[in-house]
């Protein structure tokens, strides 16, 4: 099992449903928000007062944050760039990480017999440095339309992701709030492991 499937294994097989909590309102303060930093990796994110904090992913890449909307979460992680690849150091670059990542999601779904429906990616910066954001929609097995939303930066040695998981029903009033707590995001060290890297 190579190392991006077991990260994606690890972000995609926990904390799949979160418990029902009320609805919250668009107007948030991040003021007040509290912070979550990864030991391991370092990064650092702000988040909601009355979001949830999960418990921690596994080898501690990161955690699930669950906003107070049924099924929704944010998972963060971080996770090692050790695959070969066509990048001047041999590793993956950002465009083959994203294409590997869009068919390892395509499998794990597929066995659930869940299609997936996926829209165009998109850059998008992660902490000030390069990444991509790649969207896709399905039904769950409660058949509510669902929207996934996995934003990622790889360096030479590691990386960064959200995952972020919605009801398309709460898109509209979760997602502004959701955008703010990416931008909070601070990708931690300077190691020239979250430095982009090029094809050869």
């Amino acid at each position: 099992m190579t190392l991006i499937y077991m990260f994606l294994a690890a972000v995609l097989g926990l904390g799949l449903d979160a418990q029902a909590w009320p609805a919250s309102g668009p107007e948030h303060d991040e003021r007040g928000w509290k912070l979550y930093t990864n030991a391991r990796f370092g990064f650092s994110v702000r988040y909601p007062d009355d979001w949830r904090l999960g418990n921690p992913l596994p080898d501690g890449i990161g955690v699930t944050l669950y906003p107070p909307i049924e099924h929704s979460l944010v998972a963060l992680s971080g996770h090692m760039n050790v695959v070969t690849g066509s990048s001047q150091d041999g590793r993956q670059t950002l465009k083959e990480f994203a294409d590997a990542h869009r068919r390892i999601i395509t499998d794990l779904y597929g066995k659930k017999n869940i299609r997936l429906t996926w829209g165009q990616d998109q850059e998008r910066l992660l902490g000030g440095l390069p990444g991509k954001q790649l969207t896709f929609t399905y039904k769950d097995d409660k058949h509510i339309e669902m929207i996934e939303h996995h934003i990622f930066s790889l360096g030479r040695n590691e990386g960064r992701g959200i995952r972020i998981k919605v009801p398309a029903a709460a898109q509209k009033d979760l997602m502004p709030i959701i955008n703010r707590l990416v931008e909070t995001f601070e990708p931690g060290r300077d190691q020239n492991a979250v430095s982009p890297i090029v094809p050869k």
